[in-house]
């Protein structure tokens, strides 16, 4: 896996990679075919839509003075088609951003480890995101499928042996806590016993559920949430080895 490239789904990759030993795993399309043997293929090419930057009717914004544009933004009309930006500031464009003609993004290509090469391609509709084509090795290719549903991953397929075949399946019934099916003795379909429950596994437990668990008892880190010590007072009991003061007034007064 490349360095700097997802980083937070290090962890879950490998897990992954655990649970299908007997396996060895930018964007393009997530068109899948059959082969004569009925399993699913996809299609791996990565496929980057052009966005003319150098021709036409370009606005091309310098960000640092260093007299360099770090944004450059197609126009058609007076509406945006296109931009490239350069989001490390290194004169190498990092990621493409696309607008459907009411101007809401339609795709985002990006280039996470400076290559010059798409990494992954994000597909959108009505502006909420559907789909994301991912490059997670040094092949050149796609090699995972997200799929997305209201905005919110709902599933994820993975090539993770570059055969051009589905051999992974994560179903993220649970926001961070996914289902790892997968296929071992490489038929092509997710093999029995071959299941991983990533959070119970590992007893991960995603920030947002973090949040919702329950009441817990005093920090004890500001002022507000020390116990006060209370100063116990002794109460003198009159014994017959110590009697009782006389009242005031009787101090001196004989016994009867």
């Amino acid at each position: 896996m490349r360095e700097g490239v997802w980083q937070p789904e290090i962890a879950v990759w490998g897990l992954a990679m655990v649970a299908c030993a007997a396996l060895s795993g930018c964007g393009g399309s997530s068109k899948s075919a059959e082969n004569a043997a009925g399993i699913t293929q996809r299609d791996t090419r990565i496929v980057h839509e052009d966005c003319p930057i150098e021709k036409g009717s370009v606005e091309k914004i310098d960000a640092n003075g260093d007299g360099r544009p770090e944004v450059s933004i197609v126009m058609n009309g007076g509406q945006e088609v296109c931009r490239a930006v350069d989001l490390n500031l290194d004169g190498k464009i990092d990621a493409w951003i696309y607008r459907d003609p009411s101007g809401q993004i339609r795709r985002r290509e990006t280039d996470y480890d400076r290559d010059g090469r798409v990494d992954e391609i994000s597909i959108y509709r009505g502006g909420t995101i559907v789909e994301k084509h991912r490059a997670t090795t040094l092949a050149n290719k796609v090699d995972t499928w997200q799929f997305y549903q209201n905005g919110q991953l709902a599933r994820t397929e993975r090539d993770s042996d570059g055969d051009e075949v589905i051999d992974q399946w994560w179903e993220w019934t649970k926001p961070g806590c996914p289902m790892i099916h997968s296929d071992v003795d490489s038929d092509g379909r997710p093999d029995p016993g071959a299941t991983v429950d990533y959070c119970k596994e590992t007893g991960y437990v995603p920030p947002e559920r973090q949040q919702q668990r329950g009441p817990s008892g005093p920090s004890f880190d500001k002022p507000g949430s020390l116990p006060t010590e209370l100063e116990s007072k002794e109460q003198t009991t009159p014994t017959e080895t110590q009697p009782a003061t006389p009242p005031a007034g009787e101090k001196g007064k004989p016994k009867p």
